[in-house]
């Protein structure tokens, strides 16, 4: 071989070696940029890890921290807490008071059945999620389904997000999310949202004691081992942290004790039941509140209050979407206004401090110390996730309780 045509091949060689190890140690470990992963299980009670179904649950439970259960925000329904856990805010605060809503500024109704009323940013003005955090300071944030995930927030959406479909299959879900974790380092997310709604479904319909829920948490740790085994071929395990939470529990709610109303206020006929279920509530429009609520009284197993002077203990009364009115049931009893409408056998929504009502808290993996910790409010898990992003925290209403359980190192 002629010598300068070796000379250039030793240097072609070394370039390759060079380049070889550079690529090799951008992805060790320890150069890794973190991922923080927020896994949502609509209606899961701690409870429901004791069934003898949730290998995967369990495993990282025990080589993590656990709540005995996480206090879900007044009222204890889908998206207010939702929301409250990617916020730190009450439903006061964030405005999303409930999963059915009206405003004086617009004639739309808020239900979750209404796609247009969902994307709609004009009921989210008042929302500053985590993941506009992440994007504002430099990070990338990514939502397999979240509330209020696909709504272009004061003019911000996750970096990758996809628009609800309940019917969705878990491996199309997960199929989104590999996708996304699969890129390379500078553009992968370093925080990700996975939802998964089968427990909370079974739970309404079958009631929570019911074998269906057993099979829908069955199914749901199934999906979240399958998770962690993408994790792991990626080769992201040592610097993922899993947090895994609910938005609250269930609770029975036969048929028997669904409390009807249809005809309780006849004598005040302006007034109107705008929200009905385990918390409801009415719009005065007009009527008077005392001799509304001297009635409502003679109903056994339900509680009103005029919303100014709602228990103060659940930081809730002050919003303008809140109707006039705000009832709250006995656990077991429904208000219905329907009563040709049966309810579900399981509903939530009852004072999140009952232990039905309990959601769940796991954080597992990167930087989590192991131990089990008594009850916390679910508003806890935003600075919590905010430490572990190192990202500041948004104006918030938690009390930072968890922050000091992450490991430093």
């Amino acid at each position: 071989m002629h010598p300068v045509l070796k000379h250039f091949m030793a240097f072609l060689l070394a370039c390759c070696l060079f380049v070889f190890c550079i690529a090799g140690h951008s992805q060790s470990p320890s150069m890794q940029k973190p991922l923080v992963l927020l896994i949502g299980l609509d209606g899961f009670k701690p409870a429901y890890l004791n069934l003898g179904v949730t290998p995967n649950l369990k495993a990282l439970a025990e080589k993590g921290l656990l709540s005995q259960g996480a206090i879900s925000s007044f009222p204890s329904l889908t998206f207010p807490n939702f929301v409250s856990l990617v916020t730190g805010l009450t439903p006061d605060h964030h405005g999303i008071v409930n999963n059915t809503m009206t405003d004086s500024r617009t004639d739309q109704l808020f239900t979750l059945g209404s796609r247009d009323a969902v994307e709609n940013p004009f009921w989210w003005s008042e929302v500053t999620p985590i993941w506009s955090s992440i994007k504002r300071q430099g990070g990338i944030a990514s939502a397999m389904f979240w509330p209020g995930s696909e709504v272009e927030i004061n003019g911000v959406r996750p970096n990758d997000w996809v628009r609800y479909e309940h019917g969705m299959s878990h491996e199309k879900r997960l199929e989104f999310l590999v996708s996304w974790l699969s890129r390379e380092e500078a553009l992968r997310p370093n925080f990700a949202t996975f939802y998964l709604s089968d427990v909370d479904s079974a739970g309404h319909e079958f009631g929570p004691d019911s074998q269906e829920v057993k099979r829908a948490v069955a199914k749901v740790d199934q999906t979240l081992g399958q998770l962690i085994k993408e994790v792991k071929k990626l080769g992201l395990i040592d610097k993922t942290t899993f947090v895994v939470v609910s938005d609250h529990g269930m609770a029975n709610t036969p048929h028997d004790k669904s409390m009807d109303v249809s005809q309780l206020l006849n004598g005040f006929p302006k007034a109107k039941w705008e929200w009905q279920g385990a918390t409801s509530a009415l719009r005065l429009n007009g009527e008077d509140g005392a001799k509304v609520l001297e009635v409502l009284s003679q109903q056994a197993h339900l509680d009103c209050y005029l919303k100014e002077n709602f228990p103060k203990h659940f930081k809730f009364g002050t919003h303008p979407r809140i109707p006039d009115v705000v009832c709250l049931s006995n656990m077991g009893y429904t208000v219905t206004a329907n009563p040709s409408r049966k309810g579900p056998l399981g509903q939530h929504g009852f004072d999140p401090n009952l232990l039905e009502m309990h959601g769940l808290f796991l954080a597992s993996g990167f930087r989590i110390k192991a131990g089990e910790i008594g009850l916390l409010e679910n508003l806890e898990v935003y600075p919590f996730l905010c430490e572990l992003l190192g990202i500041v925290e948004e104006k918030n209403d938690s009390k930072h309780l968890l922050k000091a359980l992450i490991d430093k190192h």
